[in-house]
């Protein structure tokens, strides 16, 4: 009986020692943990890298201050990175870790690549988890929530469309030509784009406004990311040169390798550009040859504005490395996904979506407010601007719209 009773306290002191043991462990583990995947490597990776910086940055500042309110209590935020590589089969296998190995309860995929983001809004369905998209504009993103909106109830996107490029491009190309700014005799325009959803998604929303307005695209060529001889394209150009030439890239190398050619081959086409301009290097390894481009989005110029200003050194002083728009568009896309995530007060994947749903969040990169049939943040003035800017003098200003342009379009820089 004795042997039985020490047998008893022993069992009960172990079983007493476990359970602590157990909620000890609980407690440790109790952190908002998000998952996210994005290019680390590949052509995409400078961005893919800027983007993770600010996504950390933000997650940091949330933390400092004790961390997200979640069924009363505070946890910390933990970060989890996988890369993609840019390719849709490496992303569905990261993601597919971090939901499942690694349990995350919320899952950012892609934080760059369209296609690794239509791939990976698949696994939505399966996962009882908040689900959303980085840089992605693809508008096919948004056409597969507003399609079937159960299935993609608790998937948002946290930029805008594809489609806001493709106004944007047409709109200033068209007030520029209003204007006399640029002569369009032959109202022509040509494509090169890197062979992607992203790429290939700009031009089937740009070329119909053009064409609505009697505009001929006279050559479309998708090349695939990361190409740096574009000598076969400029054949084509040289011998029908067009009014107008918009290039597509997330590469910076595919777009300094582009305006250096089109310089030594003396195309002088009015040349808009989506996107790579916003990386510093590019601009490092155009030089001169980019002096006259037009670009969008200059969403952050730290040069022309104090806030944004203020931000790039903030990043400096943690990364050593001057701070991008893609620094910054992390940055917001975080607070803001942590900011709702706070009002839901959950990560319960409905509760999110609720308070995306609800979403009116200021940052330095705009106001997100959502347009909730497609899951997607609304553009314009008083949301998130899609503004061109021309490269002047190594310089980049804003020339449209007229409402936030700090310099007048020139037309020989």
């Amino acid at each position: 009986m004795r042997r039985s009773a020490r047998i008893q306290r022993i069992s009960s002191r172990l079983l007493l020692g476990l359970a602590t043991a157990a909620v000890m462990a609980a407690s440790a583990r109790a952190e908002v943990k998000i998952g996210v995947v994005g290019p680390l490597s590949g052509p995409q990776a400078n961005s893919g890298i800027a983007m993770r910086k600010g996504f950390e940055l933000a997650a940091e500042e949330v933390n400092g201050k004790g961390g997200l309110t979640i069924g009363g209590k505070q946890q910390p935020v933990t970060l989890l990175f996988e890369d993609s590589a840019s390719r849709p089969e490496m992303g569905i296998s990261a993601a597919q870790k971090l939901l499942t190995r690694d349990n995350v309860d919320i899952l950012i995929a892609d934080s760059m690549a369209s296609s690794v983001t239509l791939a990976t809004m698949e696994l939505a369905p399966s996962f009882a988890k908040f689900m959303a998209s980085g840089q992605p504009v693809s508008i096919a993103i948004a056409q597969k929530i507003k399609a079937q909106p159960e299935r993609y109830a608790n998937f948002w996107k946290m930029s805008f469309n594809s489609d806001a490029y493709a106004a944007a491009i047409h709109d200033a190309v068209k007030d520029l030509v209003a204007s006399g700014k640029v002569k369009a005799a032959k109202k022509s325009i040509a494509f090169v784009v890197e062979d992607t959803d992203y790429g290939k998604s700009n031009v089937e929303f740009t070329a119909p406004l053009f064409e609505a307005d009697g505009w001929k695209v006279v050559s479309n060529d998708a090349v695939p990311n990361g190409t740096a001889d574009f000598y076969p394209q400029l054949s084509k150009l040289r011998a029908n040169e067009p009014d107008v030439l918009v290039s597509i890239f997330t590469s910076p190398n595919s777009g300094a390798a582009l305006v250096k050619q089109l310089k030594e081959q003396g195309i002088g086409s009015l040349h808009l550009a989506v996107y790579y301009p916003i990386r510093p290097e590019f601009l490092q390894a155009a030089a001169a040859s980019a002096d006259g481009l037009l670009w969008t989005p200059l969403i952050f110029d730290p040069d022309h504005n104090a806030s944004h200003k203020a931000f790039a050194e903030k990043v400096k002083a943690k990364t050593g490395t001057m701070g991008t728009g893609d620094h910054a568009l992390g940055y917001c896309q975080m607070a803001m996904l942590l900011d709702n995530v706070a009002k839901a007060g959950s990560v319960e994947a409905a509760k999110i979506s609720a308070a995306f749903a609800a979403t009116d969040y200021k940052c330095i990169y705009g106001r997100w407010v959502y347009d909730t049939a497609i899951h997607t943040p609304k553009i314009g003035a008083d949301y998130l601007p899609v503004p061109f800017a021309q490269i002047i003098k190594g310089e980049s200003q804003v020339v449209w719209p007229k409402s936030a342009a700090t310099t007048e379009f020139q037309a020989k820089p």
